[in-house]
């Protein structure tokens, strides 16, 4: 056997890709269903309620709602006990709700405290929506310079036509005023 290695070959060449494991979404954070919530080797964690295990043991949410991490008592074959941390997805709907708010009764400092962050939450709705509507007119199609003549016609006889005047009551006139002559 040779006690050196051949001059071509190398230790340390050889690398697998990287599993990017760990925790992707936390407790309190909402995840949509199919979400992967933890990406793990084996079972740290644990599937409970509202979440599934694929084959990879990665757990996924399996309904829209909010991820919560806990610990749990369990007993092993021989009978003890041990701490297991469980994964559950407490159902809720996720869909954002954004009121307009309400004209306060009375001047309270406390009740306008309140109410700011609504009221920017809706003006940034407000102007999200402007500035689609604003991308929906410049998508329209310009119109056609047939159509710009005619409208331009239009307008130019609808300036030069008058109005008919409302007739006055006639006044009685005034006799004219005598000059006097200065001496």
């Amino acid at each position: 056997m040779a006690h050196k290695k051949a001059a071509w070959s190398a230790k340390n060449l050889r690398d697998s890709q990287p599993k990017f494991r760990g925790v992707k979404i936390f407790g309190w954070q909402i995840a949509k269903a199919w979400n992967i919530i933890v990406r793990q080797c084996g079972n740290k964690y644990e599937a409970w309620k509202n979440v599934y295990v694929s084959n990879d043991f990665s757990i996924h949410a399996n309904v829209d709602g909010v991820v919560r991490f806990s610990k749990t008592n369990k007993v092993r074959f021989d009978g003890r006990k041990y701490l297991k941390t469980v994964v559950n997805v407490d159902p809720c709907d996720i869909t954002p709700k954004v009121k307009a708010p309400k004209a306060p009764k009375a001047k309270k400092e406390v009740a306008a405290k309140a109410t700011k962050p609504v009221v920017k939450a809706a003006e940034k709705v407000e102007k999200k929506v402007e500035k689609k509507v604003e991308k929906v007119e410049k998508k329209a199609p310009a119109k056609r310079p047939a159509e710009k003549k005619v409208e331009k016609k239009v307008a130019e006889k609808k300036a030069t036509e008058k109005k008919p005047a409302a007739k006055k009551a006639p006044t009685a006139k005034k006799a004219p005023a005598k000059k006097v002559a200065k001496k």
